[in-house]
């Protein structure tokens, strides 16, 4: 019986003898990169980030609900999100109301002007935790509506004009990396579970890119714990052989020696049985926080096949628990996925219940996402270091613009410029920021017709005009959450190094006509 050891103690074990492998790295780095993890603490402090990309072009104004300007709902008669006829917006209470199920208001948020689309309702808990940052007109300069390109504006962190664009050439949490040198001597530093690498991880080193952690092994051959599987093992040595061999200086070959060995390098860490679990529970110690597949799913009604998320929502879920795992049990620092679905031109809600509909759908499982991230990290058992990890992370959202004020007459919305993101986390500061006229670039409320912020960059559909810079949002999040100094992120974002902040993307002031908050201080 004394050689017996059981799952959790094999985990642990495993884990510390990873820890101790990745301290001991440590003690052997390179010259040129000595200087960039001595600048800085990403990384080393433990801090790390999950990113969600909305792919489509997310409807801000249908999820943080400018529930008080006259315009709002004078020019969204068929999608608008009607006022709840017992509450009083206009009074602030400091904290967002708890909804029943299947409400179809926009649940006050307690600043005296906003309300959350009641499909987001998940997020209130979040919220009312003070861990949840809802970030509303939020763009870039020079807002492009086109999607290809607007996704790269912000995966690249720069803006539309031609010029800045040309001096970057790879992605945002890419140059966060390679700025910190954490993946010279980490075989996981950045994971993105997605179909292809997303933008925001291209560049000449590589990062890793999974379609599902369960399809990432080695042609499909394991190891059961305790045996030796031989034919493994030879296809593993074939591989450190092909890694041995001299290549030719020839364009890409580096890209390609360097990809093939951070293959080989993550090919064992996602055998381990940790990620294959999703023993993940709330509070009441039956819901499970990750619904990726009709055992995990709610039944809510009589009817067995009746669940409360659905198949559709399975596959995102999936990549988000994975991203959870990965970053609460190895050393990566940055992962992240997507969801699309957010280019509602057309039906973006169902005709005389505007709460529910397809853009309610997608909302729903972004807001389940952030609730269910929020209670996995807060939990010491989640993970196998055993420690409440929730403040040591920030969960964010981007996507490439905004819509139009004003509905069209498809019952949807086109593309416009500023839009919302959200940012979750232990050391979050959290609260509505962007919507309300007591910010400090006021939200102007309209008569009733298009006029006032709505339609501040466009006087016939309405362009909501940004009045934060994403590159702000992110800024701090990399700097003051993730551990750089202003000299990094100055070389991760360019606007950050332009001389007196001409961009405004650290301090407040005006961009053309155009006048921006600045940084927010939200973490």
């Amino acid at each position: 019986m004394a050689n017996i050891i059981t799952r959790r103690s094999f985990l642990k074990a495993g884990f510390q003898a990873t820890a101790a492998l990745g301290l001991a790295s440590l003690t052997n780095i390179p010259p040129f990169l000595k200087r960039a993890l001595a600048e800085g603490n990403i990384g080393i402090n433990g801090k790390k980030l999950l990113f969600i990309f909305l792919r489509g072009g997310n409807d801000g104004v249908n999820n943080i609900l400018p529930i008080q300007d006259p315009s709002y709902a004078a020019n969204r008669a068929l999608i608008g999100i009607p006022k709840d006829p017992g509450v009083l917006y206009g009074t602030a209470t400091g904290v967002a109301d708890a909804p029943p199920a299947g409400y179809p208001y926009g649940i006050r948020l307690g600043n005296g002007f906003a309300a959350l689309n009641p499909a987001m309702a998940d997020m209130v808990p979040v919220f009312n935790a003070g861990d949840l940052a809802l970030i509303h007109r939020v763009a870039y300069r020079s807002q492009s509506r086109s999607h290809f390109d607007s996704e790269v504006y912000w995966e690249k962190a720069t803006d539309g004009v031609a010029a800045n664009n040309r001096l970057v050439g790879d992605g945002l949490w890419y140059r966060t990396i390679v700025e910190s040198g954490w993946n010279q001597n980490h075989a996981l530093s950045a994971v993105s579970l997605q179909s292809n690498m997303p933008q925001s991880l291209r560049g000449v080193e590589p990062m890793t890119n999974l379609s599902s952690i369960g399809r990432y092994n080695l042609l499909g051959v394991y190891n059961p714990i305790g045996s030796t599987n031989q034919d493994r093992v030879k296809l593993l040595n074939a591989i450190d052989a092909a890694n041995l061999r001299a290549y030719a200086p020839k364009d890409n070959r580096e890209l390609a020696h360097n990809l093939g060995t951070a293959f080989q390098d993550t090919l064992e860490i996602f055998k381990n049985p940790a990620f294959a679990t999703n023993d993940f529970f709330d509070n009441d110690g039956t819901t499970r926080l990750f619904p990726i597949d009709t055992a995990s799913d709610i039944v809510i009604s009589t009817n067995p096949t009746v669940y409360r998320f659905g198949s559709g929502f399975y596959g995102f879920m999936s990549q988000i628990k994975s991203c959870a795992q990965i970053l609460a049990n190895t050393d990566a620092i940055i992962t992240g996925t997507e969801i699309g679905g957010f280019d509602t031109h057309t039906a973006q809600v169902t005709q005389g219940s505007p709460h529910l509909g397809g853009h309610a759908s997608i909302l729903r499982r972004v807001a389940w996402a952030y609730y269910a991230l929020w209670r996995f990290f807060s939990n010491p058992a989640n993970n196998l270091q055993g420690k409440n990890l929730w403040n040591d992370m920030v969960v964010v959202t981007m996507s490439e613009f905004g819509r139009t004020s004003a509905e069209n007459a498809s019952m949807g919305t086109d593309h416009g410029e500023a839009s919302v993101m959200y940012v979750g986390g232990g050391g979050v500061t959290g609260g509505v920021y962007g919507c309300s006229p007591n910010d400090a670039v006021p939200w102007v409320a309209g008569s009733g017709g298009k006029d006032g912020s709505l339609f501040a960059a466009n006087n016939s559909v309405g362009y909501l005009r940004r009045a934060i810079d994403n590159r702000s949002v992110v800024g701090e999040i990399i700097r003051d959450h993730l551990g750089a100094t202003q000299d990094q992120l100055n070389r991760i974002i360019p606007a950050y190094a332009v001389a007196n902040d001409a961009e405004h993307v650290k301090t407040p002031g005006t961009v053309g006509t155009t006048p921006i908050m600045g940084e927010l201080n939200i973490v």
